[in-house]
């Protein structure tokens, strides 16, 4: 018998870490490995959701036990498709914006320097005259 003690795997420190959420009981985290206890886990993204931003930056994830965060998910799915065609819409939305600013007008047209030049279109609002007084 050795004298040396090795130090713990990351495995074994994450399937510790997980065992101390204490959802798993103690008789039956015993008869199961590092790895069999941390498949009982997934990792949702709290606070931020992946659609709305969030990173999968340790900070912004909690462990769950898979049916908990099946469970979880399918009551959000709602909430998720409606970011995913938020988002899409928007992107979309900036698209034309920026399509429709700008209008292309070739190099040899407007010399400057041999580039071609980006012309901003200005849009003016139409005049609306005041309304006439009558004078008294």
């Amino acid at each position: 018998m050795s004298d040396r003690r090795t130090a713990p795997t990351l495995t074994e420190r994450l399937a510790a870490t997980l065992l101390a959420l204490g959802d798993i009981p103690f008789d039956d985290a015993q008869q199961m490995t590092a790895k069999q206890i941390i498949g009982l886990y997934q990792f949702d993204h709290w606070p931020i959701r992946v659609e709305a931003g969030g990173t999968n930056h340790p900070s912004n994830l909690r462990p769950l036990l898979i049916r908990a965060h099946r469970q979880k998910t399918a009551k959000d799915n709602a909430e998720i498709g409606k970011i995913r065609r938020t988002r899409r819409a928007h992107d979309a939305h900036v698209q034309r914006m920026l399509a429709k600013g700008e209008v292309e007008i070739e190099a040899a047209t407007i010399p400057m320097r041999g580039k071609p030049w980006t012309a901003r279109v200005k849009r003016s609002w139409p005049s609306r005259p005041f309304a006439k007084r009558v004078k008294r």
